[in-house]
């Protein structure tokens, strides 16, 4: 796995060191590759997705340079080497197994950081991942073997070769261990699929624990007009206990009353319809002082803030490196904050009329005196 993702790096290294290698390869694909980034998904997918659709385009180009005798001579040994990496038996299988789980865990992945997404569609939609990964196991494996085995005989690729040999004891020899290539490729893809499942329950449990603990306070057609007033009185004691260990900011049984006080309420209006956790809180928020719903006001509060993903994070921190540049190195961190925010929302910040602001301020700080 890790000599495969090598390959379509190396796809991207060779073609973009030159600018005579990208034009040609530009005039043949009608994608350009792209490089591969450790940190971000999408960037593989955007790494393996061109170089397995136009595989074949991208063969005739490197032989078309080892064969060219206007090339140079180094451009002629990496090509030479680069397409004997991507001719393998190996890379011709991986690469459609890839390509069709990057597309799949690309768009989790892209929907993960939707601003309105919240915790229980993220934890649906990674447990239906995880599933489908399980679910489609054996299918996934087959047909990318299918199709490798199918490339390796159009192109003349040998799928065989030195058998594995299984490591024993110290006192013992060296045995065959009796894998032929397809099933040794068999064994490394169902492995790399436990893997990724054991790696999506591990780093997305949190998603889960967040959805038993405040999932309840989601569904707020169910929370403020239908919901069982018994099942409801366990999910708010046990939101509360949770918080009682560290703090006394929820309290459940509280909690519970403070519900069925605003069902009440929101009964008697029939012209008033709540349907996101955001109109019960601003519903909250104007009917009276904080201390009316108290604890609903802080459970929704902490249920609204929970982040979904590290997006948010990783745009605070790109932004931070765009403003912070060496004109800017003695500013404060409040002044930074403020810009990295404003950059962050710039949607909001276009409609803010600032000259009406401006005026404002000027009006409050001015020290000119009046005669």
């Amino acid at each position: 796995m890790v000599t495969f993702f090598g390959t379509p790096e190396a796809v991207y290294v060779f073609f973009s060191r030159s600018t005579q290698r990208w034009e040609k390869l530009k005039n043949t694909v009608s994608v350009v590759v792209k490089s591969e980034s450790e940190i971000r998904w999408s960037a593989r997918t955007e790494t393996v997705k061109p170089v397995s659709k136009y595989l074949e385009k991208i063969f005739q180009v490197l032989q078309d340079m080892m064969d060219s005798e206007n090339e140079t001579s180094e451009t002629r040994s990496e090509a030479r080497q680069l397409f004997n990496w991507v001719m393998s038996f190996d890379f011709l299988t991986l690469q459609g197994f890839w390509n069709k789980m990057f597309i799949r865990i690309d768009r989790i992945q892209k929907r993960l950081q939707d601003p309105n997404m919240n915790f229980n569609d993220a934890a649906l939609d990674l447990k239906a991942l995880r599933d489908n990964f399980d679910d489609e196991r054996e299918v996934l494996v087959s047909e990318s073997l299918k199709e490798g085995l199918r490339l390796s005989q159009e192109w003349n690729v040998e799928n065989e070769r030195r058998r594995r040999l299984k490591k024993r004891m110290a006192d013992e020899k060296s045995k065959d261990a009796g894998l032929t290539a397809k099933e040794e490729m068999e064994r490394i893809k169902k492995g790399a699929l436990d893997r990724l499942h054991r790696e999506m329950d591990e780093r997305f449990a949190r998603s889960h624990d967040t959805d038993a603990k405040f999932g309840f306070l989601l569904d707020v057609k169910s929370l403020c007009y239908s919901a069982d007033s018994n099942d409801l009185k366990k999910k708010c004691e046990h939101l509360g206990e949770l918080y009682t260990v560290y703090s006394s900011d929820v309290d459940g049984h509280q909690l519970h009353e403070e519900i069925l006080d605003c069902r009440m309420l929101l009964s008697s209006r029939t012209n008033v319809k709540i349907s996101k956790p955001e109109e019960l809180l601003e519903f909250i928020v104007l009917y009276g002082d904080e201390s009316v719903f108290l604890n609903l006001r802080i459970a929704l509060q902490l249920m609204l803030t929970v982040a979904i993903s590290i997006t948010s994070c990783e745009r605070s921190f790109s932004k931070s490196k765009l403003l912070l540049s060496y004109l800017r190195a003695f500013m404060g961190q409040g002044r930074l904050c403020d810009l990295a925010l404003l950059s962050v929302e710039k949607e909001e910040t276009e409609k803010t009329d600032f000259d009406h602001t401006i005026d404002q301020f000027a009006s409050v700080k001015a020290r000119k005196v009046l005669f």
